[in-house]
């Protein structure tokens, strides 16, 4: 009896120890989360950001509808959000960081979750280290529309996968759901994450139902895409009767038809210049040279020339004000690694079919449906991660650059622990490990030091330090001259206007001045110089100047806008600047 009660009692220690085990990889994925982030979700302020996302926002909240009242160049996900957040917290700058904070705790808790399923144990660590050493690019805690609606992708991501592996339609209809609630938040990823959901679809039932006929096979795929799409239309349905409803819709689709061809050839920045790769491509192939003559000669140092020539790229990397070059070659080669994935996935998934030529390859690879089935188990997750990767990576185009860049990362982590787990599996030496911890160390001191290293100055104190002294800004930290600049120019125009008065600002920047200094926007511009708007609706807001509508006008003193600041001049005179922003006042 004492026996069996030792027994159960130790049964039950080691359920215990297995039960902590799991969860103690998601408790230390949040710790670290809350930690990191908590680190920088009050410091920074991207004010051109707050003129575009936030005071709208107080737009929504005082009922008015985008599109129809102001022009947005997104679907307004972001803004009824906020608007929520702020009706309940309170109208600062603070609860939507709050709200950011959550949002990239849950995204990190995503990943790690999706690792977990495609790797081992503690790998699935490894994506969140990657999610976390790449923070973001200068202003980490800016309210993009692709901060809110990573969770959704990774959440129908996950829905992919489970649809994948049971088949049941549910999951597809969740998939759709989720693909839509993306559509809320950013129109154009919507639409890619979608499509991307849609091709994984075709790939599993194309393989899966090997044994039927074609006309059942394109009977089945295309019930299971009708529920996926429902699932995706349901969303974009509810906010378009809404829209619809506020005599918004027109507007919306109008402004978004002008808006795409102007953005696309305005705003279309590459990727960088393949001139900046050649630093660490010369170390790379270097190294490489020297591995495999070292494999043949001298096999035992090769573990160890690996090891070496790893912790010098990385300290290359860290060197302060040293190596820049090659500093600039590590951050350029990330920009190109998610394309270089997705390439490496396709590549990887058609090269056991390859022989002589493709269209032969593949007729026997696939020409029986044992192969298709068995092609796709080794291949299915690999691909659907892939797929929602590239919808998500999609995002970037037409901007390219690292603002963007960071942001559309997770998913490209997780698709890079997949390829990298596969490779080790195809080497049978005691090093292997080295395939995946060679370019997760480097990636993760490449974050360091370009989303990281610019937040501290040369003492390791943060630059941004300054608390803000501006009642809907407390509780942010700033840089001292933007301190001063923002603290001046809301002193300026708070003492010269009403709170029921209009100002309006030609600058980009000074835009966040619309909620920062609790000023009313009497126009249907959020920017002045945002893309989609019509001469005449230009000519318009001139109009109202001149007939001297808003109580003040904000204007950038610089070359570019001379002629601007002379119309001004003729019904307005300068009550004064700060730094480079004048402010104008009627009598």
């Amino acid at each position: 009896m004492a026996t069996s009660e030792t027994q159960i009692e130790q049964d039950e220690t080691r359920a215990r120890r297995r039960a902590f085990a799991d969860v103690l990889p998601l408790v230390i994925t949040l710790a670290a989360g809350a930690i990191c982030y908590g680190l920088f979700y009050r410091r920074g302020l991207g004010l051109a950001v707050i003129g575009y996302s936030v005071a709208p926002t107080e737009r929504v909240m005082q009922g008015e509808v985008p599109y129809r009242d102001f022009l947005f160049n997104y679907t307004p996900g972001i803004l009824w959000l906020n608007a929520l957040l702020m009706k309940w917290f309170g109208v600062t700058l603070l609860v939507v960081r709050a709200g950011l904070l959550v949002t990239r705790l849950l995204t990190l808790a995503l990943i790690y979750s999706l690792a977990r399923r495609l790797a081992d144990g503690w790998l699935a660590l490894l994506p969140v280290a990657l999610t976390l050493g790449w923070l973001g690019y200068e202003h980490l805690f800016n309210p993009y529309p692709d901060v809110y609606f990573m969770p959704l992708a990774l959440a129908g991501l996950w829905c992919g996968l489970n649809y994948n592996e049971s088949r049941r339609t549910g999951w597809l209809l969740l998939a759709g759901l989720a693909a839509g609630a993306v559509f809320l938040f950013k129109h154009n990823v919507g639409v890619f994450v979608m499509g991307c959901g849609l091709i994984a679809l075709a790939l599993r039932e194309w393989s899966v139902g090997a044994d039927e006929t074609r006309r059942q096979m394109m009977r089945g795929l295309v019930k299971r895409a009708a529920v996926y799409v429902i699932g995706f239309s349901a969303v974009v349905a509810a906010m378009a009767i809404y829209l619809y409803s506020q005599h918004a819709l027109g507007a919306m689709v109008e402004h978004f038809r002008h808006h795409a061809a102007a953005y696309s050839e305005s705003r279309a920045i590459g990727l960088p210049s393949p001139k900046q790769l050649w630093p660490l491509a010369l170390a790379v192939t270097m190294a490489i040279i020297v591995a495999v003559i070292l494999s043949k000669r001298a096999p035992h140092l090769l573990e160890v020339f690996i090891k070496l020539v790893t912790l010098l790229m990385a300290a290359l990397i860290l060197w302060p004000g040293r190596a820049y070059l090659f500093k600039q070659s590590a951050t350029a080669a990330v920009a190109y690694l998610p394309p270089a994935l997705f390439a490496l996935v396709v590549a990887a998934a058609l090269w056991p079919g390859v022989r002589s030529h493709i269209r032969q390859a593949i007729t026997s690879k696939f020409q029986t449906p044992e192969a298709r089935r068995d092609w796709w188990q080794r291949n299915g997750a690999l691909l659907t991660v892939m797929l929602y990767a590239l919808g998500v990576y999609l995002e970037m185009f037409p901007r390219a650059d690292y603002y963007h860049l960071v942001r559309v990362l997770p998913p490209v982590f997780l698709l890079l622990l997949m390829v990298l787990l596969r490779a080790r599996l195809t080497l049978a030496s005691h090093a292997a490990w080295l395939i995946v911890a060679v370019p997760i160390l480097l990636l993760v001191v490449t974050g360091w030091q370009a989303t990281w290293r610019p937040q501290f100055d040369g003492r390791f104190r943060f630059v941004n330090r300054h608390e803000l002294n501006v009642e809907r800004g407390r509780g942010i930290f700033v840089g001292q001259q933007q301190a001063v600049l923002v603290e001046g120019l809301v002193k300026l125009i708070q003492d010269n206007s009403a709170d029921d008065e209009p100002i309006f600002s030609f600058s980009q920047r000074a835009s966040a001045l619309y909620f920062l200094a609790a000023r009313r926007n009497p126009t249907r511009f959020l920017w002045w110089r945002s893309v989609g708007i019509s001469k005449a609706e230009r000519d318009g807001v001139m109009q109202m100047i001149s007939e001297r509508q808003p109580k003040l006008v904000v204007v950038q003193e610089i070359a570019a806008t001379e002629k601007t600041r002379e119309f001004i001049g003729q019904y307005y005179h300068r009550l004064g600047a700060v730094a480079d922003l004048a402010v104008y006042g009627r009598d």
